[in-house]
């Protein structure tokens, strides 16, 4: 096994490590925590066994292993990205929600409230 294969394992353990963390921890949910795993194990066996990608691209059509690697990891980044993009979108949506019954709240208070000696 050359050292890219062991450094990439090791970081695969390391990743593995720290998602069963945040699954003890709460942080994640068993879903993601099972997605984010067979990720991280997938990215462990074409390390391992590289032929792996080489036999899927053939089925898919792909010309090369590495080719289907690059258009899978392309795929997923890009998921992600839409996925954070619309979170942050809703997130934006509730604080402007929030804010504007907060103004509104402020408003009737002030409006509520004897004037202020000077």
């Amino acid at each position: 096994m050359s050292g890219i294969q062991l450094f990439i394992l090791a970081i695969v353990a390391i990743v593995g490590w720290r998602l069963y963390g945040r699954l003890r921890a709460g942080e994640l949910t068993v879903t993601s925590f099972i997605e984010w795993l067979a990720l991280w194990l997938g990215i462990g066996v074409v390390t391992v066994v590289p032929e792996v990608a080489s036999y899927l691209a053939s089925l898919v059509g792909v010309g090369r292993g590495v080719d289907l690697v690059t258009y899978l990891a392309l795929l997923l980044l890009f998921y992600l990205i839409f996925k954070v993009f619309v979170r942050l979108e809703h997130f934006d949506r509730s604080l402007t929600t929030i804010v504007r019954a907060l103004a509104l709240r402020d408003a009737d208070h002030n409006d509520q409230a004897p004037p202020k000696p000077r």
